[in-house]
């Protein structure tokens, strides 16, 4: 039985009562890159949703900085024609109505030209630096205290969960907010998920959203396995060795380790990053760790568009389901390193097919072999996100699994969403130990 009752006796209460001006602690102006990656965290929540009128701000940056990520190569000048920019746009959750406006915010933000022919020119941007346009196109339209609330909220409950009363206070005085404002902020901001809340004994709310375990990892955890049973400890370390390992997991290796209970459970908290990659006849869910790409800072920022848990997720796929009828390589690490310096790996069959996703997110570009038109090149776009992948897939010898093969790799969903669909699956006694859980992880 996995018992929690010794997060209350942690003193978690007593030290959050006696600490309310630790909240005031975080009120830092908010550098543009976490300003960013928050804007682009809540896009995704908003294209999810109706009747979003009081975000169009938020949700015009975020589609523009997503765009032109989608559009950039890191290292290189990119010169897109009509076509194929419209399908990039597509590709981005952009709408036909609203491409020309997301174009010309660009163009006059000096990011991107528009051609006489509906073509598009791009420098070299690189994905981390797409975060601080995006932050600085919202700021050109004129956001609203509103937004900027909003954004703050999820930011703020981003290292430790908080207290719903004491969270109000802090963000009616920081923003200048009504009362009204302030409850509306919260309601709307639960509805469209930009932040999450599990109700305590007390009725009172705790707040918290899925970046928990991006900082601060094994402070976390530790209070996480100090409430657990010896068992579930020990299967908790022998899953965080293996990540450290090999740098990702199946869920269903993760699953025959923890079981179904205590893996949701961590899941729900963020403990654990839960990417699906699809093809058109399955999908297959890889689980990393939240803080696996914090080599060059804040994880959360480093990899805020997912790219670069597709790509290896992608890469796992094909090392772990794919058929190696269509190709083997032996050496993965020099493969990524070939492709970082700028070469190109192939030809083979299965390049154009078992990364499209990636061809799609323009994070790759493929080419055909012009002798054998069945068989593809492939060069990086965004050397930055082939980086951290590389950082990841170091932590293991994959030396030996294949890469090339068949299965096509159609569609990535990201840890968050799928973190809130395993919420909404909860059922009561899971979310009051949750709740604990959060109490813990608060000290």
């Amino acid at each position: 039985m996995w018992s929690w009752d010794g997060f209350v006796g942690l003193g978690i209460v007593n030290w959050f009562t006696n600490n309310y001006l630790s909240l005031y602690f975080n009120k830092l102006i908010m550098e543009k890159k976490t300003e960013g990656a928050w804007i682009i965290n809540h896009t995704k929540k908003l294209q999810k949703v109706d009747n979003t009128q009081d975000f169009e701000e938020i949700e015009l940056a975020g589609k523009c900085g997503s765009f032109l990520s989608n559009l950039a190569a890191s290292h290189e000048i990119s010169e897109i024609n009509k076509t194929k920019v419209e399908a990039i746009a597509k590709a981005s959750n952009i709408k036909r109505i609203e491409l020309e406006t997301i174009k010309k915010t660009l163009c006059d933000a000096r990011l991107i030209d528009i051609g006489a022919n509906g073509s598009v020119s791009v420098l070299g941007i690189t994905t981390h630096s797409v975060l601080g346009h995006t932050s600085d196109i919202f700021r050109s339209v004129n956001p609203t205290d509103f937004q900027k609330a909003s954004l703050d909220l999820a930011e703020n409950i981003s290292d430790l969960p908080k207290e719903g009363k004491l969270l109000q206070e802090y963000i009616s005085d920081t923003h200048k907010l009504s009362s009204t404002d302030i409850v509306d902020l919260f309601k709307q901001s639960e509805n469209i998920g930009f932040i999450d809340f599990e109700t305590l004994d007390d009725k009172s709310k705790m707040y918290f959203n899925g970046n928990l375990f991006r900082r601060d990892v094994m402070k976390k955890t530790q209070a996480v396995l100090s409430t657990l049973s010896q068992t579930e400890s020990r299967l908790i370390g022998e899953v965080d060795a293996l990540l450290s390992e090999k740098g990702c997991l199946a869920e269903t290796d993760v699953k025959r380790i923890l079981g179904d209970q205590l893996l949701s459970k961590l899941q729900s908290i963020g403990m654990y990053d839960f990417n699906d990659v699809s093809n058109s006849s399955e999908t297959k869910t890889i689980i990393t760790k939240p803080s696996a790409f914090s080599k060059y800072g804040n994880p959360f920022e480093e990899d805020a568009l997912d790219l670069a848990k597709a790509f290896v997720s992608s890469l796992f796929y094909g090392m772990n389901y794919s058929a190696n009828s269509r190709g083997k390589i032996t050496m993965l690490k020099a493969l990524m390193q070939r492709l970082i310096r700028g070469g190109e790996v192939g030809p083979a069959t299965a390049i154009g097919e078992d990364y499209r996703l990636l061809e799609f997110k323009r994070v790759v570009a493929i080419r055909p072999d012009p002798d054998y038109p069945s068989r593809y090149y492939m060069r990086l776009l965004k050397r930055d996100i082939g980086e951290l992948a590389l950082q990841v897939l170091e932590f293991g010898d994959a030396n030996q699994h294949t890469v090339m093969s068949s299965g096509s790799v159609t569609k990535y969903k990201g840890p968050e969403e799928k973190r809130v669909a395993n919420r909404l699956k909860e059922n009561e006694a899971s979310k009051k130990t949750i709740a604990q859980t959060l109490k813990t992880i608060r000290q």
